[in-house]
């Protein structure tokens, strides 16, 4: 076990240690984090260059009574380590485990929950007027990374806070990428500050420098002679961070984040500033381990590997849905130049990297900014492009309201690439896609599609293309999930039953099997298991009918409505949450056309947030898997009289 880290049980007993003791934390923090990620996998080279920072924060703030809100989670492990959790670090993003980002029910320390970007100033200005309002004293700080500050909610928050004149202090960590390098106006003013010489080259005395600081002469009697360096460059007189300035904000930097000393010399003196302040921290992503400093994309998050090498003990060959995805796109666009990729600061995540180093004209990262990447899209659009949005199902959430407003009410041509649908596995509730076919399906004009296999995303972006161009053009959102994207390889084939390469119509299901006794119901990745289920089955003498449902809107009424009156029984399976899905639009239709005496069973996401885990786990969990479809097939079978859904 480390030497001092094991014995830090609180963020308290970091204050009983010299700056040296300090500073060997901060190396042990380092390579803790390298030993517990390269068996479990994780957010990596993030969480390495905030160490340093994390230790000056805890050393000078008194958390919990004072309020640190911590913005996405990315940064998150040395915080977790250094309150109480070091020991359950085996456990990290595994099910039944610590989770990767923060989360208020798991300890104390977590003041406020994090996985999406862009939160943490909004929610620590409302813990600084809650403060103001009880008559409290704490410090209220919002720790932000420079990505996650070309959100538009970051922006919303700072525009807020910054006139209030309440005591509120954000903490920029700034190592110049999100996941990939940054994009946009504000990231090149803060490459622009980041040329600046760093203030603490400077010797000067203590007191001489704290009177040029905002808070005076008054100030400069409190501090006494505790602060070790200069703060010359501190405010810059050359008024190199005005837009920080101009919006409230006293500017403070940009600092070394690496040098341990010099931080927790200025945040106790920013501890005992007035009003908003906003202090600029640069940090190496990566720090402390040198192939990730040398390679921060690609260390962004890990699975498992050798420490020695940072080689993955697992690399698999198959294709995933990312990857057809996007060689799909490359194709489209070599055959039509109006089609044009845009991402949300995935280009890697979401495979629009490869489609931008064939076209990159054709490709726009535009940040952490998933409203504006939708609503760009629908100028686009309007414009006579075929934009194709390529974005998490999880954070395509964030642009809700532009997808109605901008893109639906105008039926504009906009095909959305929901990559990530459905449990996204360790990430956990934050990351998992599970409401998109519920969210998506109720907006007018909407077209939602999910395909079973690799194959069948390749024939839906086709379509998606075609159908743009045809009178009935509309938007067309296709969810696809993590992970492989082998064609189906059907185990036997029943009643000489053979996969086809077909053609992907409007509103148009296939019929893979054939029966009787039942039918299953299934859409995108549960087809091959309920698939599976149905050959079990089978096996044992009971026919049961599966069909590959294609589209949750349009549904395939005919070939529904025609399984529902054969069988009397259907079991609908998804990987989303059940209120609003897929089965929800089905019992939709049957109401529609009078058939109440349909024997139903729904199966799909719980009315509840899913844990974090590995897909395989959580799957098991939740009850979708062949050997769940399978039993409740059985029940459905076995109760012939009863007409319920679960």
């Amino acid at each position: 076990m480390p030497e001092i880290l094991s014995r830090i049980k609180c963020p308290n007993d970091l204050k009983a240690l010299s700056r040296d003791e300090l500073q060997q934390v901060a190396n042990e923090l380092r390579q803790s984090i390298i030993q517990h990620l390269s068996k479990t996998g994780g957010h990596f080279a993030s969480n390495l260059g905030a160490t340093d920072l994390i230790v000056a924060l805890h050393a000078v703030y008194d958390v919990p009574h004072d309020k640190i809100i911590w913005d996405v989670g990315h940064q998150c492990y040395a915080h977790k380590m250094l309150t109480g959790r070091l020991k359950d670090f085996p456990t990290l993003r595994q099910y039944g485990g610590i989770s990767g980002f923060l989360r208020r029910d798991e300890n104390p320390y977590d003041l406020y929950g994090a996985g999406h970007a862009s939160t943490s100033i909004s929610a620590a200005y409302g813990f600084a007027v809650a403060r103001d309002i009880s008559g409290g004293n704490e410090s209220v700080l919002a720790v932000i990374g420079d990505a996650g500050l070309t959100g538009g909610l970051a922006l919303e928050g700072l525009n807020n806070a910054g006139h209030s004149g309440r005591n509120f202090t954000v903490v920029l960590n700034d190592n110049e990428m999100s996941i990939a390098a940054n994009v946009g106006a504000l990231s090149t003013y803060l490459a622009k500050l980041r040329m600046q010489e760093w203030f603490q080259s400077a010797e000067r005395t203590t007191k001489s420098v704290l009177r040029s600081m905002p808070a005076g002469r008054t100030l400069s009697k409190t501090a006494g002679g505790v602060l070790k360096h200069s703060f010359t460059h501190l405010i810059s007189p050359d008024r190199t961070g005005v837009i920080f300035e101009e919006m409230g904000f006293t500017y403070i930097g940009p600092i070394d984040g690496h040098n341990l000393d010099l931080l927790i010399d200025v945040f106790r003196h920013v501890k005992q500033l007035k009003g908003p302040v906003l202090v600029h921290i640069i940090t190496v992503k990566g720090k402390g381990y040198h192939l990730a400093e040398g390679d921060a994309r690609k260390f962004h998050a890990v699975a498992p590997f050798a420490p020695e090498t940072g080689i993955a003990h697992k690399i698999s060959t198959t294709p995933t849905y990312t990857s057809v995805f996007a060689n799909t796109l490359i194709r489209m666009a070599e055959k039509d130049q109006r089609v044009v990729a845009i991402t949300a600061a995935m280009p890697d995540g979401t495979g629009v990297n490869k489609f931008a180093d064939r076209f990159p004209d054709r490709a726009f990262d535009v940040g952490i900014a998933e409203e504006h990447a939708v609503c760009f899209a629908a100028g686009l659009a309007a414009s006579g492009q075929r934009p194709v949005v390529a974005i998490y199902s999880t954070f395509l959430q964030r642009a809700y309201d532009i997808i109605i407003h901008d893109v639906a009410l105008q039926n504009l041509p906009v095909i959305f690439a929901l990559d990530r649908g459905g449990l996204a596995g360790e990430d956990g509730a934050t990351h998992h896609g599970a409401f998109d076919l519920s969210y998506l399906r109720c907006i007018p004009n909407m077209v939602v599609m999910a395909p079973k296999d690799g194959d069948e995303l390749e024939r839906m972006l086709a379509f998606s293309l075609e159908h743009t161009d045809s009178p009935l053009t509309s938007p067309i959102a296709i969810r696809y999930p993590r992970g492989a994207a082998q064609p189906l390889e059907w185990l036997q084939r029943p009643n000489g039953w053979e996969d086809r390469a077909e053609q992907i119509a409007l509103g148009e299901g296939e019929l893979l099997l054939d029966g009787t006794d039942a039918a299953i119901i299934a859409i995108g990745s549960m087809v091959r298991p309920a698939y599976e289920a149905a050959v079990r089955l089978a096996n044992r003498g009971i026919r049961i009918a599966v069909m590959n449902a294609r589209f949750v809107k349009p549904l395939d009424d005919r070939l529904i409505l025609e399984l529902a009156r054969k069988t009397k029984r259907l079991l609908l399976v998804e990987e989303n949450v059940q209120l609003g899905g897929f089965g929800s639009a089905v019992l939709e239709l049957l109401a529609q056309n009078d058939l109440y005496n349909v024997a139903i069973r729904q199966m799909g996401l719980p009315d509840h947030f899913v844990e974090h885990g590995s897909q395989e786990v959580l799957k098991q969990i939740v009850g979708l898997t062949p050997e769940c479809i399978a039993k409740y097939a059985i029940e459905l079978i076995g109760d012939r009289a009863a007409v319920y859904q679960e």
